[in-house]
Order: C-alpha cells, then structure tokens, then sequence
C-alpha cells in the first residue's frame, strides 16, 4: 500500500510541508522548534485573517500565561525562516494592539494563493535522510488535475488542522521502555526534560552542602510548575553528585534533554549563585547567570530563576510563582532540618530531623512548610510499627491539618490528608487531596507512588501502572517507585516483568513481594531461599516456610494452618492480626481472606489487598463476601459515580469482577 500524497503549501520559492512539518525555502529545510511550526500552520491556515495574541497562545500552547516576549521570539525565528524581516513583511504582518496576520503573495506573483500540492515522491536524500524533503513540485497543470480547485481549500484546511493536531499530540507523546537496565517509562517526544543537578556548595560554612542540597530540591519543585516541562526527583539527579561522568553522559541515563547546574555559597546575609542551564545533546549553553542578592531575597530568586529557564525553553510557568513572606532564616532552617532525612532514611536521621522541625515549630509556631513537613515525616515514621505507628499516624493528621490552615497549598499537607482519607475509605475526598498534592508538587515522586497506590487500591490497576510510569518519567532510578511498579505487575499477573523492578526495589522493603513473586512464578527454591534470609524473629517466617514445603509437596499442608495461626497471635500485627500465607492455602477461607484485607487496607501499611484483582484471585471475587466488601467500603459506589475499573462492571444492582 503507497503511502498517501504529502500536503504542501507553495508560494514565491517557499514550500511548507504541513504533514512532514517542515518548511523549505529556495529548496533548504529550514529549521523550526516545534511551537513555531505550530504557530506558523495556525496563520497560514487562514490567509488575511487577524489573530490577536491571546488567540495564538489559546491554539498553541493551550493558554495565555506565556513568559514575556516569548511569541515575540517566535515571529522573528518565522521571519528570519521565510526570508522577512519585520520592517518589510511580505507575509508576516504586525497589527499593532491586536495580533498578527498571515498574507500570500498578491496576484501577478509566481505563487498560487492557498494552492494545495503534491511533491512527486523522491528517494531519500543522502545530505538529508529524509524522503521527498528536496522533491521538485508538479507543473501546475499537473496539480489541478490530480485536485480540482473547488476541492483545495477543504483539502488545505483539513491539512492544515491535521498538522497542528499531530504537532500537539507529538508534543506529549511517551515512550515507555521495559529494558531491564532502565525499566521505567520514558519521554521520548519533543517535550523537554530537565535534570537538576545538585548545587556545589561553596564556602567554609561547614553545613553550606546540606543548605545547597535543600535549595537544589526547593528549585526542582520550582521549575517543574513550568508548563510542558518535565523535572527529574531530587533521587534520580542527586546521585549523580560526585560523578566523573560528562554532563551529556548524566543526561543520557537520566533521559533528559537539558540539564541545570551550578554552585551557591552563603556569606553571612550575601547569597551568591550560579547557574547553568546546557542543552544535552549539543553540549549548548542556553543560558548561564551569576545572581549576587541578599538571603532576604531568596524567593525572588527563585522565582526569577524558573522565569529565565522557562524563557530560554520557550514554556511558560503553569501555576504563578510569587515571592512568598515566608522569613528567609527559617526557610532555611527548614532545609536544613529536612534534609538529612532526604538523604538517609534510618530511623536515626528520621527521628533527628523531626526532633530539629519541632525545635522550630516551638519557636515559630504558625510557621506552615514545617507543619507539613513534620507530617511527612510522622507519616514515614508510622509505616515502621517499632516506632510507634498510631501515635505517630495521629501527630502526622493533626500536623497536615494546621499546615493547611496555615497555607492551603502545603502539598506535604494534602497528601497526608489523602493518605488518612484512603484508610478511612472516603475515596472521592481521597483521590481529590491526593491530586492536588501532585499538582502542588508534580516532580516529587513520593505523592505519585501514593496516588497509585490509592488507584490499585480502588481496582483502577492500569491506571495506576500508568501513574508509576509517569513518575518513572522523572524518577527512573526511584527505589519506593520500582518497588510499586513491580507489586502492580503483580497484581496484572505479569510476574516475570515485576520481578524486574522489585529487585531494583529497596531489599528491606521488597523481602516479601519477592516472596509472594516467586511463588507465583512457581520458583519455590527461590521463596525458600527468601524466606530463609528472613530473621527468625519475624513472625510469619515459620508458616511461610511451611507453604514452600508444602507447595512443593503437598502432604505437608496440614502443618500450615497451626503456624499460621501462631503467627497471626504475634503483637507486631496489631488488630489486624492477618498473615498474608493464608493467601497460598489450597482450600481458601474467602470471608477471613476478605476481612483481613480489607483491615490491610484500613491500617494503611501495606499493598496486599490488591489481590482483589489479581488472575489468580478470580474464586474470590465470585464469594458473595466480596459483595458485601464492595458495598461497606464504598467501592462499588464510587465506581457507579466515576467509572469501572477494568476487571467489573454492573450487574443487575450488583459487581461483576471476573
């Protein structure tokens, strides 16, 4: 089957190949950045027509925040592309106050006003590549027979829609990659991707690196507010600190267009930065400052950092970054007591940190980013039972909600409140707290990995496996996000795929999704060996023991039923008093099963009651307790309101999830 015709647009020695993208002038491409191009078809689209700026910034970049002089930018690449320049336009027109106009040549010319052709197809080019690109146009008698003039105006319209069509969809378009080297999804379109790297420290100040860690991050959740832009996690780019690699090379495996670096020091009040912002693949500097301003200033210069990136990449900031009131010499203070947690998650540094935010807190009590953020930190510290888990659930609550009385746009705040929302199964005010504390914070891959987990909880598995790989995006070397990824692939029963990344996950934390894979997977040597690696203070290592031998031979089930049960006395489950070995038993108890999941669920520490929509689960979705599961928690309402997950769908009053 031939490939259909190419739709141009020709007039004087120009051809704009709308379908191809590409313009020619005199027979040479010449080059244009995708949101030129997508102005460009938008006014040749309708010739004579007045488009006002703010309809130019609607059609093209969906909006009319755009940094200043960035349209401006934009007609002078398109100028200097067709040959004009703004003093003698021949088709680029300024109408001052009002916008711009497109204009073919007048009548007498060479060209044919809104004339639609077909280049007669032509090997590839060995200068360009590219096929047809330096293709002679047919004779205009040639043309008019192969499309009739009456025809060519809707030809051209529905060309030129379809060109501006796939330059948006081109524009947002991933590539998700299962390599296992690199396992997470990728973007692999035109939309930019910035690694921040950590800034270089400077000074004598003996915690001037831990100041210029939290500042690093605190302009990672900056720049990723910029519309169309991607910021890697402070995970991904922070390991590439003490890197020989070239920068080209950090880009290369952090899957990022552009990459930002440089170095701050602080001099009693003096704060000084400097920045570099360089294309990666070209090893371009794009835009390079020194700032010299004083610590008082800091908001400012963040914000007048993410305007200048957001300039140089031709994108606009999507929420306003004004400059707060917050007190500089606390902000600081935060970032220095936040970040050792950042950096060492042991239960020393945790307990450091918080001990350091309450020290604040009692001095500056209506101080709104340390309130959030000892939530976050309490909430960390609930999901290790030895550290006090619903003491510290409650502190974490309480703190979230007086940093958003404080400041509703504390997105710690919100996602903590999400977080108590899950457990209590009040998914609509769950989902909502969740999403808002991605917008607040889009490149921090912690608030992702909950929101997905909140999504696999509620059966929207796919949708949740599309939020992992979101995330990946801009976290590909995320521990707790491979982690998830794999327990999702799971829950899809696609275990060899899942055992890839739950070996990229923490080893302490994955101990028994491994295991639980391995059985799936029908490798009982491999379980063995896990469930051998476990202390023998862990209390369901004897009954997961016994499971593994009696999946290998089954004569031994019945002795593990009684360590099971032994196991489930053990104080460290709490009053859910549930171990997940019961899920292996030839002859399944569904309510127990149910019930126990569903406290799982509701103490918030684990991901096991996705088993509800596994392949392998497919018995216990038929027991009527599963019904009633779904109407007490509220899942089957919620879906009735907002959809049904993949594997259900209403049936006579009822959910049928086969």
């Amino acid at each position: 089957m031939n490939p259909p015709p190419t739709t141009v647009l020709s007039f004087d020695d120009i051809v704009l190949d709308l379908a191809g993208r590409r313009l020619l002038r005199a027979g040479q491409p010449q080059p244009l950045e995708p949101k030129a191009f997508a102005v460009l078809s938008l006014l040749a689209g309708s010739p004579g027509r007045v488009f006002s700026r703010d309809e130019i910034l609607d059609a093209v970049w969906g909006h009319r925040h755009v940094t200043p002089g960035v349209l401006n930018r934009i007609m002078t690449l398109l100028r200097h592309a067709l040959g004009e320049d703004a003093h003698t336009p021949r088709y680029l027109h300024t109408v001052h106050g009002v916008g711009y106009r497109f204009d073919l040549p007048q009548a007498g010319s060479d060209a044919v006003p809104g004339e639609v052709m077909e280049p007669v197809t032509q090997a590839p080019s060995p200068v360009t590549g590219e096929s047809g690109i330096d293709a002679p146009v047919r004779p205009r008698a040639e043309r008019d027979a192969a499309f009739p003039r009456p025809g060519r105006s809707w030809l051209l319209f529905g060309a030129l829609a379809l060109a501006v069509l796939v330059a948006f969809a081109g524009w947002r378009l991933l590539i998700r990659n299962e390599d296992a080297r690199s396992p997470a999804a990728t973007a692999a379109s035109a939309a930019p991707v910035l690694a921040v790297l950590p800034l270089r420290a400077t000074g004598d100040d003996p915690r001037g690196q831990a100041f210029a860690d939290g500042l690093s991050e605190e302009l990672i959740g900056q720049l990723s507010r910029i519309d169309g832009l991607r910021v890697n996690s402070r995970t991904s780019s922070f390991q590439f600190r003490d890197t020989k690699l070239s920068l080209g090379e950090i880009a290369q495996r952090l899957h990022a267009t552009h990459v930002l670096e440089g170095g701050v020091r602080q001099e009693g009040d003096r704060l000084r930065v400097n920045l570099r912002l360089v294309e990666a693949g070209s090893d371009r500097t794009l835009w390079a400052q020194d700032f010299d301003r004083e610590l008082r200033d800091i908001f400012v210069l963040q914000q007048n950092i993410a305007y200048a990136i957001a300039n140089a990449l031709q994108l606009h900031l999507g929420r306003s970054i004004a400059p707060t009131r917050e007190d500089p010499a606390l902000y600081r203070r935060y970032l220095l007591a936040r970040n050792p947690i950042r950096n060492n998650l042991d239960a020393g540094s945790m307990l450091a940190a918080e001990a350091e935010l309450r020290e604040l807190l009692r001095e500056h009590p209506d101080y709104a980013r340390a309130w959030g953020g000892l939530a976050t930190m309490l909430w960390a510290r609930s999901l290790a039972p030895a550290l006090g888990r619903d003491e510290a659930r409650a502190e974490a609550e309480a703190a979230a909600a007086r940093a958003l009385k404080l400041d509703p746009q504390q997105p710690d705040a919100h996602a903590v409140l999400a977080r108590r929302a899950c457990r209590l199964q009040q998914w609509n005010e769950c989902v909502t707290l969740s999403r808002r504390a991605i917008e607040l914070a889009p490149s921090d891959p912690l608030f992702r990995g909950w929101h997905a987990h909140t999504l696999a909880t509620m059966g929207y598995v796919d949708r949740a496996l599309s939020e992992v790989d979101e995330a990946l995006v801009v976290a590909p070397f995320d521990p707790g996000l491979h982690f998830w990824r794999g327990r999702l692939l799971d829950t899809l029963g696609r275990h060899d795929q899942a055992l890839q990344h739950l070996k990229l996950a923490d080893p302490g934390r994955a101990q028994t999704a491994l295991f639980f894979n391995a059985v799936w997977r029908r490798d009982y040597d491999e379980a063995r060996r896990l469930v051998l690696s476990l202390p023998n203070e862990v209390p369901w290592r004897a009954s997961e023991l016994a499971a593994v031998a009696a999946l290998q031979d089954p004569r031994k089930w019945p002795a593990v039923m009684p360590a099971i049960e032994v196991s489930e006395r053990h104080p460290l489950y709490g009053q859910v008093r549930y171990d997940f070995t019961r899920l292996l038993l030839p002859v399944r108890d569904y309510p127990r099963d149910i019930e126990g999941l569903d406290g799982v669920q509701r103490a918030g520490y684990a991901s096991y009651q996705w088993v509800f929509w596994q392949p392998e689960s497919r018995a216990l979705r038929q027991d009527p307790a599963f019904q009633a599961y779904l109407r007490r928690s509220g899942l089957m309402a919620y879906w009735q309101e907002h959809g049904w997950p993949p594997p259900c769908r209403a049936d006579n009053g009822a959910a049928r999830c086969d």
